[in-house]
């Protein structure tokens, strides 16, 4: 299974490197991909990284699934999953790649790009739950679960449901046994 996770100024670190260490302990390839094109991203607390690929780049190949995380939308931060739904980038390459991927994931107000980016409609969904007032008109059912897996949209709540969600990846994708291994690799009890 190849994963690419979003990456944007802002972005909330435990949200992306949840997921990323369960699905790589489970076998998937796992590569963070810069929304804004290759290059310096920087956390919503100040950890810089330099990444080399853009998210859904035409020239690399096409990923089985794309996780968008959140961080800065309770606080309507300049830079982060608030500031991402604004400008629309995540959303007009999500959009696209809903032909193109098999699946899209959200953790916690990476959600809220989702639903904002009108992909949640119809489905039904999750995210951190300070949000669900807002949340709950964009989408067709607001879940309180750690992981909504609705098909095509899998979603989390907050923070450490990223975890709960990259074991849920690889169970759907690999199976039961290659879950729990990774969640021994972790040492975390899966809670989905």
């Amino acid at each position: 299974m190849r994963v690419q996770i979003a990456v944007f100024d802002g972005f909330d670190e435990i949200d992306v490197f949840g997921p990323f260490e369960a699905l790589a302990a489970g076998g998937a390839e796992v590569e963070l991909a810069a929304a804004h094109g290759a290059g310096v991203v920087t956390s919503q607390r100040g950890v810089s990284l330099n990444v080399g690929l853009a998210l859904l780049d035409p020239g690399k190949p096409r990923p089985d699934g794309v996780i968008v995380p959140g961080g800065g939308w309770l606080n309507r931060a300049e830079r982060g999953a608030w500031a991402e739904a604004q400008n629309g980038v995540i959303a007009r390459a999500l959009t696209n790649a809903e032909l193109q991927v098999d699946w899209i994931a959200s953790v916690c107000t990476g959600g809220m790009i989702l639903a904002h980016a009108g992909l949640l409609r119809e489905h039904r969904a999750t995210t951190n739950r300070s949000c669900f007032n807002e949340f709950e008109p964009l989408v067709g059912e607001v879940v309180n679960e750690r992981v909504v897996d609705d098909g095509r949209v899998i979603t989390a709540g907050a923070l450490t449901s990223g975890l709960d969600l990259g074991l849920h990846l690889i169970r759907r994708f690999c199976g039961e046994d290659a879950a729990e291994l990774a969640a021994a690799t972790l040492e975390y009890p899966p809670y989905v």
